[in-house]
């Protein structure tokens, strides 16, 4: 039996058409890939499968039987895990992580003793043991993903659908969430997955890759069917496969040379530090940012890079040093130094009632 069978599936939003027409089966006891940049359908693919979203058009089956039958969804929910595309979506911030779990297990009917055995399995098994009291808001964002997976396996599922799990999310971490999966896979024979990615390079690992464009199947196949070529990334195959007018090159970015640029710092950070009770987020940091350059921050989640960029822009207080911002010392208060500052932050809050325009 495959896993899932999804026939001339058709998908609306207003106007707009997220599926159009397609029809897949996805085999069991594998690991499928839905690929493709963001906006091509594979959110709303995901949401199907898992129950999520309602059919519109067209039918899809699961484990045998139609997701459009209520009798049959009741059955077969409990045998599916969906985790939400981003970070910590599927978390309650103010429940410690050990709580989340307890409150997951409580939904699937399991009694105290079934959670605290598959609880302590589970954290052992992506190392978030430590940290089984620390609220699931205060989490780095690939302990988030970690406790995520966590809450969708803890009833033991046959399919675990994941919509795009890696996002945002630093190139360590995903390793060893990766790294997890595989774990569990191994030691869980059958389990079919589902996961949808916009990141070609770690699609190579997936056993069978779907590949989306403007709500359509442009191909199917195992990574070296899609490539073709070994000399060609999934990335190159995945362009190969788009209509000739959707293969535009960019043209290059070019960036004025900085001895052209005069003038003191933009910023200047002097033994910034900064405490969080015992824990210390932030060292003695201590830096320049010339005016015209671009200065990144390069390191794992929970490193003390949004912490750095909250005290230089006034939002976080240091709890020792100082940042200077065009020459002035940082002041959450200073109006004409703050609408100087452009400043996006990791968790960007827009009002989803709201148009883009508006």
């Amino acid at each position: 039996m495959n896993a899932a069978e999804i026939t001339n599936v058709t998908h609306r939003y207003a106007k707009t058409i997220a599926l159009d027409d397609v029809t897949l089966t996805l085999p069991a006891g594998k690991m499928v890939g839905i690929i493709g940049p963001d906006g091509v359908g594979k959110s709303t693919l995901i949401g199907l499968l898992s129950g999520a979203v309602q059919i519109q058009t067209g039918d899809v089956q699961v484990f045998g039987g139609s997701m459009r039958e209520g009798s049959h969804r009741r059955v077969v929910c409990p045998r599916v895990a969906y985790m939400p595309q981003g970070l910590g979506k599927n978390l309650y911030a103010e429940l410690s992580v050990e709580e989340n779990l307890h409150f997951f297990g409580r939904l699937f009917g399991q009694s105290k003793r079934e959670r605290d055995q598959r609880i302590g399995r589970l954290l052992v098994a992506t190392g978030l043991a430590p940290f089984r009291g620390r609220p699931a808001g205060k989490l780095s964002g690939g302990m988030k993903q970690k406790l995520g997976l966590c809450c969708a396996l803890i009833h033991d599922p046959d399919l675990l659908i994941l919509d795009e799990p890696t996002t945002g999310v630093d190139p360590l971490s995903r390793e060893q969430f990766w790294t997890l999966i595989d774990e569990i896979r191994s030691q869980r024979a059958g389990m079919s997955v589902c996961v949808s990615t916009a990141y070609m390079e770690e699609a190579e690992r997936f056993d069978w890759l779907v590949a989306m464009n403007a709500g359509r199947i442009l191909d199917e196949g195992t990574p070296a069917d899609l490539r073709g070529d070994e000399s060609t990334t999934l990335e190159e195959a995945y362009i190969r496969m788009l209509p000739e007018n959707e293969r535009g090159e960019a043209e290059p970015l070019r960036i004025p040379p900085l001895d052209s640029v005069s003038g003191p710092p933009a910023i200047v950070a002097e033994g910034l530090t900064r405490r969080f009770g015992n824990f210390t987020a932030v060292d003695h940091a201590s830096f320049e940012i010339t005016r015209g350059e671009i200065f990144g921050f390069l390191g794992s989640n929970g490193c003390g890079k949004t912490t750095t960029m909250k005290m230089l822009t006034g939002l976080l207080p240091a709890t020792e040093g100082q940042a200077k911002l065009f020459g002035k010392v940082v002041d959450a208060h200073d109006l004409q130094t703050r609408k100087r500052v452009g400043y996006m932050s990791q968790s960007f809050s827009l009002y989803e009632e709201l148009t883009v325009r508006q």
